[in-house]
Parts: C-alpha cells; structure tokens; sequence
C-alpha cells in the first residue's frame, strides 16, 4: 500500500512555511469567499475557483455523521459528468468510502495522500456513471474532521486524475491542507446537502450538463430554433433534438421558456455571488 500520511504539525507556521504575496493574497480571497456559501451552487463555484490552485482535484465527497456507527449522510460537488449527489440512489459506494476511511484510521489521525487504486478497487465490478468518473481518479487525499459538540464527524475524500500537491514540498502541503480543511469543513456545514434521486427522476441540476448540451441551451435561451442551433453547431437537427429532451429531463423542465427560465435564474445566481465576493474583498 503507498500512502503518505502527511506530518502533523504544530500551530504554529514552520519555519520553511511561506506563500507569496500572490498566493497569500489567494489564500484570503479563499476564506473571505467561503463565509458567503448557503448553496451548493456556490459550493461548487468555490471548489472549482482559486481553490483548486492549491488542492487541484476533480471530486469531492463528502461524508457526515456517526462514523463510529456507520450511520452517514453524503454530498458529493464535482464537474464531471456522472459524479453527482443524485447518482448515489443508483451507485453504491460504500465499499469505497470504507475503504477510504479505514487507510485513514491506519495513520496517525493526520490527512492520508494515497493512489486511489485500492480504494476504487473496492468498487468490484460495478458500472454506472459515478463508478466510471471515480475509475479516472488517479490521487485520492482523505480527512476526518471531528465534531465534538454534536458528534457529526465529517469524512471528507478528495480525487484527482493527476497530482495533488503541484509545486509545494511536503512540509508546505501539510500545513496548506489543514488549513483547507477548515474552510471546507466549515463550507460545507453551512449548505444543505442534496437529496437522492427516486428512480429516474432529474435533481434538476443543470450542471449535470455536458458542454454541448450548455451550448445549446444558451442558444435557447437567446430564441434560437432546432434548426437555427444546428447550422450554428454544424450539427443535424435530430441530433439537437435529442440533446434538448435531454437537457429538459436533466434540468427538470417540460418546455423551453421553463428551461430558458432556469438557466437565467442561475446566471444570476452566479452573478450575484460574484458581485458580493468582490463587495466583501
């Protein structure tokens, strides 16, 4: 098993320790920004801004409750198509998720950095959409963040198909991790999770969009044809008409004012928190 349970440090910075004025400047932006999320629209936002500068990953799950127990909710914030909250109604994990957790109770109760063959392994034979984005991990950080006061402990996982601490030695890495830690935890704390998809129903989320399917609900929205969107794509018309039925059961529409309607409201969303970081900057 290659693991590398990142050392423990003290509170206080180490002496090495240091991030430029860029980074550092990155770095407050990253915390400030983190106290304005109550959706997991901007949750995903967050996780997928400067963030990712320092913790580039994929997927990030997130697991809360009794761990003693086994008795967990999960959340899971990803760009990858598949990897969604909703497909664990249909994908089961749980292997994976103890398998996670039991090469973290092996360390020292410090961030576990591993390959995330073993865990992904455990998966066995099984298929579905969230099972083949976790199939393309390649590093998988794992983290329990205890909750003394209400004993919900939280298990977080992240995962990248490349590497995880680009451009930090491992002294730099372990202090840049707990204190990420801190913010996701508390990010995550504040948002409530999403439910699990019955059956085959959409979640309505329309980030489950691929590219092209965005594209063309753009095109939509600005009252573009079946035809129009196909001599702008370069693409036939029954293949957008098939991308748009798709795109209406995905995003939990029936018609392409309510899906015109729904993209919009997100647009302002984005914009929104947008607006308010650069306010409280």
């Amino acid at each position: 098993m290659n693991t590398d349970h990142i050392t423990n440090h003290s509170a206080a910075t180490p002496r090495n320790f240091s991030l430029n004025d860029k980074e550092s400047a990155r770095f407050l932006r990253i915390v400030s920004d983190a106290q304005l999320i109550n959706r997991h629209y901007q949750l995903f936002l967050w996780l997928n801004g400067e963030l990712q500068t320092f913790l580039p990953h994929q997927i990030m799950i997130s697991a809360w409750g009794d761990l003693a127990k086994w008795d967990l909710e999960l959340d899971i914030v990803s760009a990858l198509p598949g990897a969604r909250t909703a497909e664990l109604a249909h994908n089961c994990i749980n292997s994976f998720l103890r398998n996670a957790h039991t090469q973290w109770l092996a360390g020292r109760g410090v961030p576990l950095m591993t390959k995330a063959t073993e865990s992904v392994a455990a998966l066995g034979t099984r298929t579905g959409p969230l099972h083949d984005a976790l199939r393309q991990m390649r590093t998988m950080l794992v983290h329990c963040v205890p909750d003394e006061r209400s004993r919900q402990d939280s298990l977080y996982i992240v995962l990248s198909s490349g590497p995880l601490a680009k451009g930090y030695g491992s002294e730099q890495f372990a202090h840049l991790v707990q204190s990420l830690f801190l913010q996701i935890d508390s990010a995550f704390r504040r948002v409530a999770s999403l439910p699990l998809a019955s059956g085959a129903t959409s979640h309505g989320d329309w980030l489950d969009l691929s590219v092209r399917e965005q594209e063309i609900l753009d095109l939509i929205c600005h009252g573009k044809t079946n035809l129009e969107i196909a001599g702008a794509l370069e693409i036939s018309p029954f293949t957008v008409k098939n991308h748009v039925q798709r795109i209406f059961r995905k995003i939990g529409v029936t018609n392409r004012t309510q899906a015109a309607t729904k993209y919009s409201q997100a647009l302002r969303d984005l914009t929104k928190f947008i607006e308010d970081s650069r306010t409280l900057r």
